[in-house]
Order: structure tokens, then C-alpha cells, then sequence
């Protein structure tokens, strides 16, 4: 999963990202907010971001691997992260989103949120949820659109489909 470390950016004028997407560009997120939430070890903007992706990192790969399981039955862990890698455009927005949602949640854990530096707690865990749905939203509708047979992730075997939930059966009287 190290592909995809800075593959989300921090702001435009801080460099360029391979999805041209920003965090800054969320809601209510701001390199000043960073800046101010940031604790002695983080130190600035980057250092929030480097925890904030860590996190959203290992937290993708687990959501995406349960997404994924509802069509088909992959568990191996080198299949899931040849598959991120592989449709990372794809899955651009969702990450974004949960990043956005994971510096929420860094904003609302920070020893240093108060009205003066930054956003109020309650607004901070409203922007939390309303990230996470926005990504649960854009993972469905991104791994809907990846193409498991078409993948080069599979050498020789394909992975089996998940039956749905639901079934029918016809009876005749």
C-alpha cells in the first residue's frame, strides 16, 4: 500500500498528487486547522497528514476487502492490495473522503481543539460522519466498477462470486 502514500495531498501548494485531490479542499479543512491541531511529535500539517493516512490507509484496505467480499470471495491480502493499486483512480474519491474523515477524527481526539484554534467539537463529529457516508457511497459505487476478470491481479485463478443474500424460489402448485 506504500503506492498510494501521498497519492491524496495535503494542498495544491504544498505539490501535486497523483489523483489531484486535497484534503484541503473538504470542508471546513484547511493547512491552518492542521497546523493547529498538531501536537508536539506531528509538529505541522504534514506530520497530522502523515498520521491521519496511516491510519486511513490500513482502515481502506480492511472496508474495501469487505465491499468487495459482498460480490466476490477474496481474502488474500496480496489480492486486495493488487486490486487497490490497480483501480486506484477508481477508488480516488473514496479515499479522499475517508481521509476527510480521519483527520475529523484526529480534530476531535486533539488535546489542542478549542473555539479559538479550530472548528468546535460537535461541527468536527458531524463532518466525521458525513465524510464517512460520502465514502461508503463512493467504495460501493467504485468497486462496482472494477472488472475482477480483467484484472492481471489473479495469475491462473479467479476468485469465486459471493451468492447474494437473497434468493428466489419458484414454486410450482
Amino acid at each position: 500500500m506504500e503506492e498510494l502514500i501521498g497519492f491524496i495531498g495535503i494542498s495544491e501548494s504544498l505539490g501535486t498528487a497523483d489523483s489531484g485531490l486535497y484534503v484541503d479542499a473538504l470542508p471546513d479543512i484547511s493547512i491552518l486547522s492542521m497546523n493547529k491541531i498538531a501536537d508536539e511529535d506531528q509538529r505541522d500539517c504534514e506530520g497530522v497528514m502523515k498520521d491521519v493516512e496511516n491510519r486511513a490507509l490500513r482502515k481502506f484496505r480492511t472496508l474495501f476487502t469487505i465491499e468487495l467480499n459482498r460480490c466476490f470471495h477474496i481474502n488474500k491480502r496480496e489480492y486486495v492490495e493488487c486490486l487497490i493499486i490497480e483501480n486506484k483512480l477508481l477508488l480516488a474519491e473514496a479515499l479522499w473522503y475517508l481521509m476527510g474523515a480521519e483527520l475529523m477524527f484526529e480534530r476531535t481526539a486533539s488535546s489542542r481543539i478549542n473555539k479559538f484554534t479550530t472548528i468546535d467539537k460537535a461541527k468536527a463529529q458531524r463532518l466525521m460522519y458525513d465524510f464517512n457516508e460520502q465514502f461508503r457511497i463512493e467504495l460501493a459505487t467504485a468497486i462496482s466498477g472494477i472488472d475482477i476478470n480483467r484484472s492481471d491481479c489473479f495469475n491462473d485463478e479467479q476468485p469465486e462470486h459471493t451468492p447474494p443474500l437473497v434468493g428466489f424460489i419458484e414454486i410450482l402448485p
